[in-house]
């Protein structure tokens, strides 16, 4: 058996701009086990700016979307309501509420995935069949391929509330990893610097598609919120002012 093909949306400095794909890494050996509800990966590898985790079985090839936000917890995560969208489209940022998250968990957002299989150095052979016609006869295939993805930390919980910077130490490894909830997903957005951090990193993918793609999925979540597009067109146009084209380009990325 070789490897599935890989699709990256990202690398980091040093991996070649690949994930690496671990036999050992989480999950059932056989890739049968199912993930326990709410459970998007299991973090194999961490570092204090990042982390990559393995999508449970029943994920395979269904990573956490390009520029969407993940959390890894200490304990199980509550839900919390998102708040309500300001009428003025012009007004500033609202002040985010505090967080119902416990202290330690950390935030990130997805910038890279990729799917292969779980020996390292192997590569999928065509086969000439549909998928559905693959796993019928020959299903012990798809038992050999993983998917990861990688996620760069952009805050942690602390006192029950955002703090918009690296946390203090990485992930545990093994730990789980959930979907941010709409109110997360809304602070995160909103955090000052967020969109200055990411104009600002580095990968296969460019900054620009990671920011529009982090912008357009919490417009989705703030309930096609078109106050939010504002403020951020606004805080873009300030750290762009001396690219107008770069501007101009990731500004028709974001538009509804």
């Amino acid at each position: 058996m070789t490897t599935a093909h890989s699709a990256s949306f990202g690398s980091e400095s040093g991996n070649g701009g690949n994930l690496r794909i671990r036999p050992d890494s989480a999950g059932d050996p056989a890739g049968n086990a199912p993930a326990p509800a709410g459970i998007v990966g299991e973090v194999i590898e961490a570092s204090a700016t990042r982390f990559i985790a393995q999508c449970p079985a029943d994920r395979l090839h269904a990573p956490p979307d390009l520029g969407t936000f993940v959390k890894i917890c200490p304990s199980p995560p509550r839900a919390a309501s998102a708040p309500a969208p300001p009428d003025d489209p012009f007004a500033d940022a609202p002040t985010p509420a505090p967080l119902k998250a416990d202290d330690e968990t950390i935030y990130a957002l997805v910038c890279e995935a990729s799917t292969g299989s779980r020996e390292p150095g192997r590569r999928a052979a065509a086969y000439g069949l549909s998928e559905a016609d693959l796993r019928a006869q020959q299903p012990q295939i798809f038992a050999l391929l993983a998917t990861e993805f990688a996620a760069l930390h952009v805050g942690h919980a602390q006192d029950g509330r955002l703090r918009p910077y690296l946390p203090p130490r990485p992930p545990r490894l093994h730990a789980f990893v959930y979907a941010c909830d709409d109110a997360e997903i809304c602070a995160l957005a909103e955090a000052p610097d967020l969109l200055r951090t990411l104009l600002g990193a580095s990968g296969e993918v460019s900054a620009d598609e990671l920011v529009a793609a982090c912008l357009r999925h919490a417009y989705q979540c703030r309930n096609q919120d078109f106050a939010f597009l504002v403020r951020a067109g606004k805080q873009l146009a300030g750290l762009l002012r001396d690219d107008p084209e770069r501007l101009s380009a990731l500004l028709r990325k974001i538009q509804p």
